[in-house]
């Protein structure tokens, strides 16, 4: 499989941008990836995937992950895995955009990404009910939301 950058479904997220390169369809269910940008105050909330395994290799910016009881700032050029069953949670909790390249095993998750881009044309992340609709969102694709991002 080849994947060029123009190749990529683009999706608005609110606070920042996902651009899925492969997905469910492009590999066979096995694995998705994109390239993401998360704006200033992008931040999930505290969740569990099931099945799926996460990567992060951050390219530019700060990306924060909450894992194993504490929070971890990863500068560009590093790596982070959170596998199934692991409760984590994620954003940017800087002044400047993060980019990093996201992926997943086995696909699936990646479908949220349209889900997410649907909402954000019709509402804004400082929306009251964005919190509740985006963990309607994600509880149907392997994850279990756990409550909002732990304090840092």
């Amino acid at each position: 499989m080849i994947v060029h950058p123009e190749d990529a479904r683009v999706y608005n997220q609110g606070l920042g941008e996902a651009r899925i390169l492969v997905d469910g369809e492009r590999s066979r269910g096995r694995w998705w990836v994109g390239d993401f940008r998360e704006d200033p105050g992008f931040m999930t909330a505290l969740h569990v995937h099931q099945v799926t395994d996460e990567r992060f290799f951050v390219i530019e910016g700060t990306l924060s992950i909450f894992v194993d009881g504490s929070w971890f700032d990863l500068e560009a050029g590093g790596v982070a895995e959170v596998v199934h069953g692991v409760p984590h949670a994620q954003g940017n909790s800087t002044d400047r955009p993060v980019r990093f390249v996201g992926s997943g095993n086995p696909s699936g998750f990646e479908e949220v990404f349209p889900l997410i881009d649907a909402l954000a044309k019709r509402l804004q992340p400082s929306a009251p009910d964005w919190p509740k609709e985006i963990s309607k969102i994600i509880s149907a694709h392997d994850t279990r939301v756990l409550g909002p991002p732990p304090r840092r």
